[in-house]
């Protein structure tokens, strides 16, 4: 199999958080993230950060109230550091995700949080737009946002008139769709070379 041309593994998401959420916009997250959560397949959704074992309820992603935090795992013995947020003022976050299957969580929920606490946060990828695309595509699609606002920008074309973006959209959508990290591999490696090519850089 040929490598992947841009290791997803040296990604880098930044978060600074510069406001207060309020008690509606927590709420209006909250919501989104756990039907998320739900959407996804299994091995695409978050694990407990303090154990690695894999999460089996929305609600374990909040383990008390105001706090939302999850962590990442694949079928070996890579568990991720875990993320955390509050609603109280967060301390400024550098995630790795190390191009494991809890990329594709962290960069929906950041999506996320960075729509539904307008205003809240500074978010940036180290890869730039191209991180935001496909993540921001599955949550329109399942409407858990109503427009592509997102940290960064990125191409809105479609590539061979969409269908490749449905292709992935649809391969990262189901909890009844069997997933495995070598899969995971190669729905990074297609999303990341679709983006090259909608930009010109191929």
């Amino acid at each position: 199999m040929t490598p992947i041309s841009l290791p997803p593994q040296h990604v880098t998401y930044n978060v600074k958080q510069t406001g207060w959420i309020s008690p509606s916009q927590w709420q209006s997250f909250t919501l989104a993230v756990t039907e998320a959560f739900w959407l996804l397949p299994v091995h695409l959704r978050p694990c407990s950060p303090t154990n690695g074992t894999r999460m089996e309820r929305a609600s374990m992603m909040f383990p008390s109230r105001g706090i939302f935090s999850f962590g990442g795992k694949d079928e070996g013995n890579y568990v991720s550091k875990g993320v955390m947020f509050t609603q109280d003022l967060s301390s400024a976050l550098c995630i790795e995700t190390e191009g494991q299957p809890v990329d594709f969580f962290t960069r929906i929920a950041l999506i996320l949080i960075y729509q539904h606490c307008e205003g809240c946060f500074e978010i940036t990828s180290s890869a730039g737009g191209v991180s935001w695309s496909l993540p921001v595509r599955w949550a329109i699609r399942h409407q858990l946002i109503a427009d592509s606002d997102s940290p960064q920008p990125f191409s809105m074309d479609g590539f061979i008139t969409g269908a490749a973006d449905e292709l992935l959209i649809r391969s990262v959508s189901g909890a009844e769709r069997p997933f495995t990290t070598a899969d995971w591999g190669l729905v990074s490696e297609l999303e990341f070379a679709l983006e090259e090519l909608k930009t010109g850089k191929r």
